[in-house]
């Protein structure tokens, strides 16, 4: 009887550890997933490619803007598609980490840009926070919010 007990024990631990170890190797393929998708974000605002958010967006996608302003998958789309209005010029993300919770994950990141955006100049450094929901095997992103990093003022000098 004991020798059963532990080898129901013995099958019970590995079946968990199986399950434990293809669930983490599925995480980091999907971390890599979604760290890749921000990457490419920053590629299509440099090139300018709407098409890029017209696939990967959510139809009801919203972003909350550093600027205080929400906006919707159809503003972004009709503001990427008027360069003469909206270009960026430069754009990096650094510290990108993911964290998947099932079919949900959520993204974070430190950006820096320098953009034309609605015909205004905008240069400055974000923190963002994006959801994204796994739909059919692949991965849209449902919401954004960036809130803008405070520019350091230079230490007075004392007199």
């Amino acid at each position: 009887m004991y020798s059963n007990c532990r080898r129901k024990t013995s099958s019970l631990l590995l079946a968990i550890l199986f399950v434990t170890s293809t669930a983490l190797a599925s995480d980091k393929t999907d971390i890599a997933d979604i760290v890749q998708l921000e990457h490419d974000a920053v590629a299509a605002d440099l090139a300018g490619n709407a098409d890029f958010y017209a696939a990967n967006l959510a139809e009801s996608w919203t972003d909350g803007m550093s600027n205080g302003e929400f906006q919707t998958k159809q503003m972004l789309l009709s503001d990427l598609r008027d360069p003469a209005r909206n270009i960026t010029t430069k754009e990096s993300i650094t510290e990108p980490k993911v964290r998947i919770y099932g079919d949900t994950a959520i993204s974070t990141y430190t950006e820096a840009y320098d953009a034309l955006i609605r015909g205004e100049r905008r240069a400055k450094t974000i923190i963002t926070t994006n959801t994204y929901i796994r739909q059919k095997g692949r991965w849209l992103m449902v919401a954004a919010h960036s809130s803008a990093v405070p520019v350091s003022e230079p230490a007075a000098v004392a007199p």
